[in-house]
């Protein structure tokens, strides 16, 4: 229906070089794990995005066939990004002066323009360290936008979830609120 912001982006840049996504439906005592997805799709590990090229979409059998396109999955399982080098501390250290997001409170997302809104909650970073507590504030911008300023990933992913990501640092975020 080419109502996705994604539509022919297919083997494009759409992120900064630092973002590599791996769906691993394989991975041992993964919380995702699956050795079959839900509409019987033998399970796979799939490259979505190497170094900031996407490289493959979710497709069910259902829109597979309406489009001609072979079926993936219908959906993810374990979402991996690729480590960095850096622990958490040295890249707030390296922030120097941000936010530090480290939950949502509700938003929302268009799904055919990329564009965002989400409540958040966190710290402030002030000359490299954690400060005072942040609410009350929203992050809003464009995905694509997003991703491509992102300028360095984390080596600190978390273990106990089915989306295994680390810190991710970005520049030229739009905040707001107090």
């Amino acid at each position: 229906q080419n109502r996705s912001f994604l539509a022919d982006k297919k083997d494009q840049q759409i992120t900064s070089e630092l973002l590599t996504i791996i769906d691993e439906p394989l991975l041992p005592r993964g919380l995702g794990s699956r050795r079959f997805d839900g509409e019987g799709i033998s399970a796979k590990r799939m490259p979505i995005c190497e170094k900031g090229v996407l490289r493959t979409y979710y497709v069910d059998t259902y829109y597979g066939r309406k489009l001609g396109w072979e079926p993936t999955t219908g959906g993810p399982s374990n979402i991996i990004v690729e480590l960095g080098d850096k622990g958490l501390d040295e890249l707030i250290a390296d922030a120097g002066d941000g936010f530090y997001v480290d939950g949502w409170l509700g938003g929302n997302a268009d799904p055919t323009t990329g564009d965002f809104s989400f409540g958040i909650r966190g710290h402030r970073i002030e000359n490299g360290a954690k400060g005072a507590p942040i609410t009350e504030m929203n992050i809003t911008g464009n995905y694509l936008e997003l991703l491509q300023n992102l300028v360095a990933v984390g080596n600190d992913p978390n273990p106990w979830s089915s989306f295994r990501t680390p810190t991710l640092v970005f520049e030229n975020v739009e905040f707001s609120g107090q």
